[in-house]
């Protein structure tokens, strides 16, 4: 069984669902501390000028952790969906998205996470990713430290494989996975071309942007980008999940 552990992310980018396509169980690791200015609460969109933010706001606290940060008013909605009508009412696949999406950002939702799993899950029904998905906060797992954690994490459930993007090799210690009797997948994304309402091509944007140009197309598309390499500890095992997932992900 293949696992991958993130934190939860705004509307996140491509890599994130190329890399949720990859797995078997996704933890979101929403114990972790809230870090100001990434991606728990904002993400980019494609503009005429090149992206802008779609931003949810918070209420701040310091410290806190991402599963207790609370949003900040409703006003945000109305500016964010008019957002995303003028950046994307000329997409060919506005009609079909713009509705469902508006459901989700019109939500009563007073935690972060709730609205970010919220739109992960929606998407991930978009693409037919099917996938389990944990929240760390509501199962037991042990360890101090980053790889302590993950080991922990992998064995509660039953995980032989680890997948892990390619950052994670500033902090991973592989001798604990391989003692673990656990293989270690490296993944990393080079970002696929695909039409833009606007013209050139603005990489990295959040997955609305290719859903609303590409539509159905939108899953074949992401998973050009992602590579994965194995450690060598325990290869017959991810020989095996590899071969299952990839024929998973084609058939789907």
């Amino acid at each position: 069984m293949i696992i991958f552990v993130h934190q939860p992310e705004y509307i996140p980018w491509l890599g994130f669902f190329d890399k949720l396509a990859r797995c078997d169980t996704f933890v979101i690791y929403d114990d972790a501390q809230y870090q100001h200015g990434g991606f728990h609460n904002r993400n980019r969109i494609r503009t005429l000028l090149g992206w802008e933010w779609l931003t949810a706001p918070i209420s701040h606290g310091h410290p806190q952790t991402i599963k207790d940060v609370k949003i900040s008013g409703t006003q945000w909605k109305n500016k964010q969906l008019n957002q995303i009508t003028s950046n994307y009412r000329q997409t060919p696949y506005f009609n079909e998205y713009f509705p469902i999406f508006k459901d989700v950002i019109t939500f009563n939702h007073e935690l972060l996470v709730n609205l970010n799993l919220h739109f992960i899950k929606t998407v991930a029904g978009l693409l037919d990713i099917k996938v389990k998905m944990v929240r760390s906060s509501e199962f037991p797992y042990g360890g101090t430290e980053k790889n302590d954690k993950l080991v922990s994490m992998c064995k509660f459930f039953g995980a032989d494989v680890y997948l892990s993007g390619s950052g994670g090799k500033n902090y991973i210690d592989e001798s604990r996975f391989t003692v673990a009797n656990i293989a270690l997948q490296w993944h990393n994304y080079f970002h696929p071309r695909y039409t833009q309402v606007f013209e050139g091509f603005q990489p990295n944007m959040s997955i609305i942007d290719l859903l609303f140009n590409e539509g159905h197309r939108a899953k074949e598309i992401l998973l050009t980008g992602g590579v994965v390499s194995c450690n060598k500890a325990v290869t017959a095992v991810v020989t095996s999940q590899i071969g299952n997932k990839l024929e998973n992900l084609v058939m789907s």
